[in-house]
C-alpha cells in the first residue's frame, strides 16, 4: 500500500526539534542528579538521535492511523449499503409471497367454485329424477301387477336419499340454497326466464317470483349460481 508521508512547516518542524533536544538535555541532567558519572553515563552513541527520521516516522504512523481510520469508515458504510441492500432483498421476497399466497388462494377458490357447480348440476340431475318419481300416475294395470311399481318407488327412494346427502355435503361446505318464490326480483341474485299473467284480482305485485326453473345457491354467503325464475305480471285489458 502507497503511503504519503506528512509535510510539516518548517517553524514548525524547528519548534519540535528544539522541544525534543531539550527533553533529551532534561533526562541527561537527570541522570547526572542520580550519580551517573563520566564511568557510568550512558554512551553517546546511544544518546545521539536523528531527530528528522523520528518525526518523519512519527508522521507515517499519524498518516498510517487516519488511513486505518479512512478505511474503517469505508468498510461501515459498505455494511450499511449491504444492509439496506439485503433489507430490500427481505421485502421483496415477502411481496413475492404474499403474492403467491394470493394466487394460491385465488386458484383454490376457482377450483372449489367449480367442484361446487359441478356438484350442483349433479343435484339438479337427481332432484329431476326424484320429480319425475313422484309424478308417475297410477293405473289399473300397475294396481294388477305391483312389482314394478313397488321397484319404481324403491330406486325414486334411493334417489332421494343420494339427493339429501349431496345436500348434506354442500352444507358442511357452506353451500345454501336461495329463498326466492314469493320474493320480489332481485337482478343480482336471480334471471328471468319466463313471465306468466296473474289476474288483477290476484293479490300479486309485478315482478314476484312464482316458480323456480333452475335453484340458486349461495357459497358462504357469496353467490354461487343464481337463480333461474318465473315471475308474474298483471294482465292488461287492451
Amino acid at each position: 500500500m502507497n503511503q504519503r508521508a506528512m509535510v510539516l512547516d518548517p517553524e514548525e518542524r524547528d519548534r519540535l526539534v528544539d522541544d525534543f533536544r531539550t527533553g533529551l538535555e532534561r533526562a541527561a541532567k537527570n541522570c547526572e542528579s542520580y550519580g551517573l558519572r563520566d564511568g557510568n553515563s550512558v554512551d553517546a552513541a546511544q544518546t545521539v538521535v536523528d531527530l528528522a527520521t523520528l518525526l518523519s516516522e512519527m508522521a507515517v504512523l499519524k498518516n498510517e492511523l487516519r488511513l486505518q481510520s479512512r478505511q474503517f469508515k469505508n468498510t461501515l458504510e459498505e455494511l450499511r449499503l449491504f444492509g439496506n441492500d439485503l433489507r430490500q432483498h427481505g421485502e421483496r421476497l415477502q411481496r413475492d409471497l404474499d403474492r403467491a399466497r394470493e394466487q394460491a388462494a385465488s386458484v383454490q377458490g376457482q377450483t372449489e367454485r367449480q367442484f361446487l357447480l359441478a356438484l350442483l348440476d349433479l343435484r339438479d340431475r337427481l332432484q329431476s329424477g326424484v320429480d319425475a318419481a313422484g309424478r308417475v300416475p297410477s293405473s289399473f294395470l300397475t294396481r294388477l301387477v305391483p312389482a314394478p311399481t313397488r321397484f319404481a318407488a324403491s330406486l325414486a327412494e334411493g334417489q332421494r336419499l343420494t339427493l339429501q346427502r349431496l345436500d348434506d355435503l354442500l352444507a358442511s361446505h357452506g353451500v345454501r340454497s336461495l329463498q326466492v318464490l314469493g320474493e320480489a326480483l332481485d337482478p343480482h341474485r336471480m334471471r328471468v326466464v319466463g313471465v306468466e299473467a296473474a289476474s288483477e284480482a290476484a293479490n300479486v305485485a309485478d315482478g314476484t317470483v312464482l316458480r323456480e326453473v333452475q335453484r340458486g345457491f349461495l357459497h358462504e354467503g357469496e353467490l354461487l349460481r343464481v337463480a333461474q325464475v318465473i315471475v308474474s305480471r298483471k294482465e292488461t285489458r287492451t
